[in-house]
């Protein structure tokens, strides 16, 4: 939507959602690691999935690296876009490593066309943890969306208006 549509939103958008999505890929590598070590008996082990999950995070880090040096704003969300492209390759990556590669990772227990091979005991819990991580996912990028909105047009009218009090 940035690269062809110019659309303003759509690159504060994403720019918010890779600071989240830099935090949440953190947060699974780091409680996987926690997991891994008495499951496996290593913290780390460059497993197909667990490595393709470590060049998300720095894909990560480059895209907001990258945003950050860009002072001009259209070059910049031009720059996000083309970068979140190729970052978006290491997704199917991501989720056939456990297909493509023997890997320590269980195969997919939750699939689109086929009856789920987990437990429902456990189903539900792990159902009921991906809407609630959508959730929060979805208030934080608002509430990012919201202020990035404020400091892009921190010099407009409506703003100054908004700011101090007056309708």
């Amino acid at each position: 939507m940035t690269l062809v549509f110019r659309i303003k939103v759509a690159a504060i958008c994403m720019s918010a959602s890779a600071r989240i999505g830099a935090w949440f890929t953190f947060l699974a590598l780091v409680t996987g690691s926690i997991w891994g070590k008495p499951m496996w008996g290593t913290w780390w082990i460059w497993d197909a999935r667990l490595t393709s999950v470590l060049i998300l995070l720095f894909l990560y880090f480059g895209f907001i690296a990258l945003q950050s040096v860009i002072n001009d704003q259209a070059n910049r969300d031009r720059a996000g876009a083309i970068m979140a492209i190729v970052g978006v390759i290491n997704l199917p990556i991501i989720h056939y490593s456990v297909i493509w590669w023997n890997t320590l990772h269980q195969g997919p227990t939750l699939s689109q066309f086929a009856k789920p091979t987990i437990a429902a005991p456990m189903l539900y819990p792990l159902l009921a943890m991906i809407a609630a991580f959508f959730l929060f996912y979805a208030f934080i990028l608002l509430l990012r969306v919201r202020n990035q909105i404020l400091l892009r047009e921190m010099k407009t009218q409506w703003v100054k208006e908004l700011s101090h009090g007056k309708s």
